[in-house]
């Protein structure tokens, strides 16, 4: 999907290949939406709710959703379904939706509020209750039609839970519990101490548990009395549910899954503990006794399979997690890293992409993490995997692919190295590969590893052949790479002259190389490091993954650690002689990227943010598609008078072709920034007239009937 719209013309070597419009598109990992309610029948059919009035449903088990319209914007927190066709869902503002036909078609039932339902469920066909804040608690006799308002208490209710078609719970905040013997023709008000409490569930008449912010309570008399109690591996605002009288799960924020077998006597960490660290869960679907889903914050949807603990956890929804790490090797395939050691992987362009979870977590050394990862063909993967290790003794670990990331066991995997993550990077040319190890360098060229170099610390590598390569080293006083033209067995060393520290080292078989360093320090040699000249950059920047896709175009990641590490993306039309910030993405923290060739490239950042170009990342639209508008309209251009950016803002209000074009005092046309079919959303976009003289200028944006000018002023 489009976002940021910037218009560049800076590379004037490139002006016949960027004859028209280039454009930056949105190839996230969807879902990115916040999900509250989870429901799956079988191991493969199901729904997930969230924010914006999504509901999405799942009919193979994977990571392919259909949007299921509700026609609606509001969030949605809870659902009931009866089976895969009817079903309530309840949301904000008292929205009340029913569908029987899979949500071709929806009921909606007006409450007489306008506060948020939270929780909804039935003790037959007929007979609901739903609770939300400010007291709301409804019933219904009658399905669809009859649901009346039950006046007992003002604090805001959390979840409604029966055990039976007579026995029911209502938790809220401030410790409030509502208890009914008689399907909530009477209800009973006990106050609990003072803490929220956010779910409730009994094993039997007698046994049951309410779930607090840190913690929970346990009564063994139906809800007469009540005494504190710990669930262990829990994290914030737990939640708990039961499958039986035996087997329980605990879920909420910052913690893992926990599971009991024996009736909430032992809890256990379930399902890829470390996983769940940071990450916010809403909702919990049981199955059977052996696969559970799971829904929450930022597009995570789980599916947690296993009899044992610590079992196997697919993820099949989206993420809005940090992305570190960005590498494609062609224009369909690639792979990227994001928090909690996910591992994103696509074969389409990233069009879809499948998210598999890499680390292992051990009560006995903690857990380990996706920390580097390399792609250099689609049969030659590697990753890095970082482990805390045994009493603090850390260690990291390199692991081969040879079939895209689905398995990690090739033969040039390279076991452990008990020092942490310090040095390790991972190099590999015409079917040899080289591993810098602390301060080891050693070689694989398909008979095992050997060891071709011992000293300095080591860092970055690249080989530009099986033979041609340079290694950053680290010694005491002046930084230095080593430069080797017959696979490592002899090393030259070259000084950087400098103590400042190599961010980045690259190769080509041409002799052209660069060494990148911190503190605006960026050399280029054209003849192996024999010789090194400095290219200006800014001041302050650490000069990142220098990748080149010919002697001519290549980039660099600069990270200005004064402002906050924001990352911004160089790019060089001349072989590096100089380098330009690339300003369509003037508004984007770009964390890594990946070039296929001068016009087909990726960035990924913060919050699950993926962007591609196809034409060289000139151009960038910024889209929120959270948000609907109910008409169309232009804004006025920020700042106004401009030099040389300036912004336009602009909302569509339905599907099809938008275009936004500049013209000039006499109406010339001078420039097309928008020139495509949109979805329904607020856009922003960026105009750059660096190559404009100064003057008055008109902008006009079109779609369908639609028509809208305005006036903006450039000075120089």
């Amino acid at each position: 999907m489009k976002t940021l719209i910037c218009f560049l013309l800076i590379f004037m070597t490139y002006s016949e290949l960027y004859s028209q419009n280039s454009d930056w598109t949105y190839r996230n990992t969807n879902p990115q939406n916040d999900f509250y309610g989870i429901k799956f029948f079988n191991q493969n059919t199901g729904y997930v709710i969230g924010s914006g009035g999504v509901l999405l449903k799942n009919v193979s088990g994977s990571n392919n959703w259909i949007n299921i319209p509700t026609y609606t914007t509001r969030d949605l927190y809870a659902l009931y379904f009866f089976d895969v066709n009817s079903g309530y869902i309840v949301g904000d503002r008292g929205t009340i939706l029913y569908t029987s036909n899979g949500g071709t078609n929806w009921t909606s039932i007006v409450a007489n509020n306008s506060y948020a339902l939270r929780s909804i469920t039935f003790v037959n066909q007929n007979t609901g209750f739903a609770a939300g804040d400010r007291g709301e608690l409804y019933k219904t006799t009658n399905g669809i039609t009859g649901w009346l308002q039950i006046n007992v208490t003002s604090t805001n209710l959390k979840h409604v839970y029966f055990y039976d078609q007579l026995t029911g719970f209502v938790c809220g905040d401030s410790g409030k519990i509502l208890r009914t013997t008689n399907c909530g023709i009477d209800w009973s008000s006990q106050t609990i101490g003072n803490e929220n409490l956010y779910s409730v569930g009994f094993i039997n008449l007698l046994t049951g548990y309410i779930t607090t912010r840190n913690g929970g309570m346990k009564t063994t008399n139906s809800g007469n009395n009540w005494s504190s109690f710990m669930f262990g591996y829990g994290g914030q605002e737990n939640r708990v549910k039961f499958a039986d009288a035996n087997t329980g799960y605990m879920y909420g924020m910052n913690g893992p899954i926990s599971r009991t077998t024996n009736g909430g006597t032992n809890w256990s960490a379930w399902c890829s503990a470390q996983l769940f660290s940071g990450n916010t869960f809403t909702d919990l679907s049981i199955v059977d006794s052996n696969n559970v889903f799971a829904c929450g914050a930022g597009g995570w949807i789980l599916k947690c399979f296993g009899q044992q603990m610590n079992q196997t956890a697919t993820h099949l929804g989206g993420s809005k997690s940090p992305l570190s790490r960005i590498s494609f090797t062609s224009l369909s395939t690639g792979a990227m890293i994001g928090q909690s050691s996910l591992l994103f992987t696509t074969s389409n362009g990233g069009d879809n992409w499948n998210i598999s979870l890499c680390g292992n977590n051990s009560w006995f050394e903690g857990s380990s993490y996706l920390t580097g990862l390399w792609l250099f063909s689609p049969t030659s993967w590697y990753r890095k995997i970082y482990s805390p290790g045994l009493g603090g003794f850390s260690y990291t670990s390199i692991h081969q692919s040879t079939d895209g990331g689905v398995t990690w066991a090739g033969n040039r995997s390279y076991g452990t190295y008990s020092l942490g993550d310090a040095g390790m990077n991972v190099s590999e040319a015409g079917g040899t590969t080289y591993v810098t190890s602390y301060s080891n360098i050693l070689k694989n060229s398909g008979s095992g590893w050997s060891t071709i170099y011992t000293g300095s610390p080591t860092g970055s590598i690249c080989f530009a052949d099986a033979n041609t390569g340079l290694a950053a080293i680290h010694p005491t006083g002046f930084r230095e790479v080593l430069f080797t033209s017959n696979g490592g067995a002899n090393w030259t060393t070259h000084s950087t002259g400098s103590t400042k520290y190599i961010e980045s080292v690259y190769l080509r078989t041409s002799g052209l190389g660069f060494i990148g360093c911190d503190s605006a320090l960026l050399l280029r040699t054209t003849n192996f490091g024999q010789n090194f000249s400095q290219v200006p950059v800014p001041n302050n920047l650490h000069v990142q993954n220098i990748r080149f896709v010919n002697d001519v175009t290549g980039w660099f990641l600069g990270v200005d650690h004064t402002y906050p590490g924001m990352g911004r993306l160089f790019v060089s039309n001349n072989g590096g002689t100089s380098f330009q910030q690339m300003l369509s993405l003037m508004n984007f923290d770009v964390k890594g990227f990946s070039f296929v060739d001068p016009l087909n490239g990726y960035v990924c950042g913060d919050s699950g943010k993926v962007l591609k170009t196809t034409n060289g990342g000139l151009t960038f639209v910024s889209h929120d598609p959270v948000i609907t508008p109910q008409e169309f309209s232009l804004s006025q251009n920020y700042p106004n008078p401009f030099n040389p950016g300036t912004n336009f803002g602009f909302r569509i209000a339905d599907f099809g072709l938008v275009k936004l074009t500049i013209y000039d005092a006499l109406g010339k046309e001078v420039a097309i920034i928008v020139n495509e079919e949109m979805q329904p959303g607020i856009y922003s976009v960026n105009w750059d007239a660096s190559n404009y003289p100064s003057g008055v200028y008109f902008y006009k944006l079109q779609s369908g009937e639609f028509v809208e000018s305005k006036k903006m002023i450039l000075i120089k």
